[in-house]
């Protein structure tokens, strides 16, 4: 787009000129703090994350703005409200009309980052989702490589972590809630190929090591995207293009405890993890399971902020 054209560039959507759309119901919202804000800030303060979107809606409701950084907002709510949890009333886009904005700025072709409503909302429009496997050659040392090709995806994204969120994302005009896939496969499963999907089988070579399945890591990157799904990191929001298509893939059950070739189920039996998330899973024997890792993120957080 042109810097002319950017200028003056709006988002021909109702919803990007008001803050209560028509057909968007008023639904009540309930957010926690993060902790309190630093005492000179006065003892009813507290300190929230989505910055962007609370330093603006919450003043609208009768709260003070102490301050706000890139990461943070110091709030102080009104009288009639107790911390740390909150709620607020909050106009919120039913799954069907997500359906039907992202449909149409799909038609428009452009990609865009507006406000819709009082959330934060951004539209990416057909982006390459190739992935490519790198590996050493045994014999050479060469690197080599193999190119999986994929039709690009576009994706709408509609408010903030921690709040309130809705996304959507698709494949040549059709859309689904959330990160899956948006359309099945002939078969009807999910992304699974009609062969069954086996692995852990034990292979011998230097050493026994249990195989994975290449397919199985795809369906299941298909279906939840490249975002830890234990502390939410995009690879690709924190360093750009450099990092994405970058997440590890965790066996839910490990492949030690299993001891055999098992049919795999990508989307039950695997989920994307970080690095940093994948090494602590696995810190103990059981692993810790995801929403025990989530509880331990949430309250570190909680214990960093106080």
């Amino acid at each position: 787009m042109a810097k002319e054209e950017a200028d003056t560039w709006e988002l021909d959507e109702p919803a990007a000129r008001t803050h209560t759309p028509p057909g968007w119901p008023i639904k009540v919202i309930e957010f926690s703090a993060s902790g309190k804000a630093p005492k000179k800030y006065g003892p009813n303060t507290y300190r929230f994350g989505a910055s962007l979107t609370l330093s603006v809606v919450l003043p609208r409701r009768g709260w003070s703005l102490v301050k706000q950084t890139k990461n943070y907002a110091y709030l102080t709510p009104p009288p009639d409200q107790l911390g740390p949890n909150f709620r607020i009333s909050i106009a919120v886009p039913p799954a069907s009309e997500c359906l039907a904005i992202a449909r149409r700025c799909h038609a428009r072709a452009e990609s865009w980052a507006y406000q819709l409503g009082e959330w934060p909302a951004w539209y990416l429009h057909e982006r390459n989702r190739d992935m490519r496997r790198l590996w050493r050659d045994p014999v050479t040392g060469e690197m080599a490589s193999e190119l999986h090709p994929a039709p690009p995806g576009s994706s709408l994204s509609i408010g903030q972590w921690g709040i309130w969120e809705m996304h959507v994302s698709g494949i040549a005009g059709n859309f689904v809630i959330g990160r899956a896939p948006p359309a099945a496969p002939a078969n009807g499963s999910l992304g699974v190929p009609a062969d069954a999907l086996t692995e852990g089988e034990l292979r011998t070579v230097e050493l026994t090591k249990h195989e994975r399945n290449v397919k199985a890591r795809r369906e299941c990157i298909r279906h939840f995207g490249y975002r830890c799904q234990a502390c939410d990191l995009s690879y690709e929001d924190r360093y750009g293009p450099i990092g994405a298509d970058l997440i590890h893939v965790h066996h839910l059950t490990p492949l030690s405890e299993i001891g055999e070739a098992y049919r795999v189920d990508p989307i039950r039996d695997l989920v994307p993890l970080c690095a940093n998330c994948h090494h602590v899973v696995h810190r103990r024997n059981p692993p810790y399971s995801i929403a025990e890792l989530r509880s331990v993120i949430t309250e570190q957080a909680k214990r960093t902020l106080a």
